[in-house]
C-alpha cells in the first residue's frame, strides 16, 4: 500500500510542475537498453549485462526557444547478473535462501521512473534538430524477481531484497527528424548511472546502470 501511495505522490508532483500547458512538447518512446549492476564489495562481481526496455512519455516545457525542463513517466525494465564469492542469503517470498559460494544471481527489476532534467536543442537545420539532455532519474521499484541456477530458483519474488527507491543521473544526446507539423521522429543515446544502493544488503552497495537507445515520436 505504501509503495502505491509513494507512486501517486510522485506522479501528482510531476503533474503540478507541468500544470500550465503552454510551450509543451510530448514524446512517446520505447528505449531498448543494456543494463548492468555493480558492487563496491570485491567479493560481489558484475557477471554481465541484460537487455531491458523503458516505455513511457516525456514532457518538455520550454522556458526559452531552445531550452526546456524535461520530465515524464515510464515503466523501466532493468537488471543484471551478480556473482557472490561469499556466503549469501537471498531474501525470497518463501523465506531466506542460502546460496552456494560462487552462485550467480540474475536480477529482473521493474521500476516506475520519473526523470527531471534540462533539455537543450538547436534550431532546425533542414528537417533535423539536435539536442542534449541531462538530469536526475528517480525510480520506484514495483517488481523484483531473481533466477539462480545453482539452487534452482526461477523467477523468485525478491521484493524484500530490493529497496523501494532508486536514484541516478543521466546524460544523453539525439536528433529529431521533422515529419510534418509539430511531429518528429526522435532517435538518441542516453547513459544512466545510479548512485544509491538498490539492495537491502548491509555489507555492500549495489548500483544500477544502463545505456539506452531512444526511439520515439515527438508531438
Amino acid at each position: 500500500m505504501k509503495k502505491y501511495l509513494f507512486i501517486s505522490i510522485l506522479l501528482l508532483s510531476t503533474i503540478q510542475i507541468f500544470a500550465q500547458h503552454s510551450n509543451l512538447r510530448f514524446t512517446v518512446f520505447v528505449d531498448p537498453k543494456f543494463t548492468w549492476m555493480n558492487s563496491d564489495y570485491t567479493s560481489i562481481e558484475n557477471d554481465g549485462s541484460k537487455m531491458g526496455v523503458n516505455i513511457g512519455l516525456n514532457v518538455d516545457k520550454f522556458f526559452a526557444d531552445n531550452y526546456a525542463i524535461m520530465t515524464g513517466v515510464s515503466i523501466n525494465n532493468v537488471g543484471g547478473n551478480l556473482t557472490f564469492n561469499m556466503d549469501k542469503s537471498l531474501k525470497t517470498n518463501g523465506g531466506d535462501q542460502d546460496l552456494l559460494i560462487g552462485s550467480t544471481v540474475e536480477y529482473k527489476l521493474q521500476y516506475i521512473n520519473v526523470p527531471l532534467g534540462l533539455k537543450l536543442k538547436t534550431n532546425e537545420i533542414g528537417y533535423w534538430t539536435f539536442f542534449t539532455h541531462l538530469g536526475l532519474n528517480s525510480g520506484i521499484n514495483i517488481k523484483a524477481t531473481a533466477e539462480v541456477d545453482d539452487v534452482d530458483l526461477q523467477n523468485e519474488n525478491i521484493s524484500d531484497e530490493i529497496r523501494l527507491f532508486n536514484l541516478g543521473y543521466y546524460i544523453g544526446a539525439g536528433a529529431e527528424y521533422s515529419i510534418g507539423g509539430n511531429a518528429a521522429i526522435v532517435v538518441g543515446l542516453t547513459y544512466t548511472n545510479g548512485f544509491v544502493d538498490i539492495t537491502d544488503g548491509e555489507d555492500s552497495k549495489v548500483t544500477l546502470s544502463n545505456i539506452a537507445i531512444r526511439l520515439g515520436i515527438l508531438f
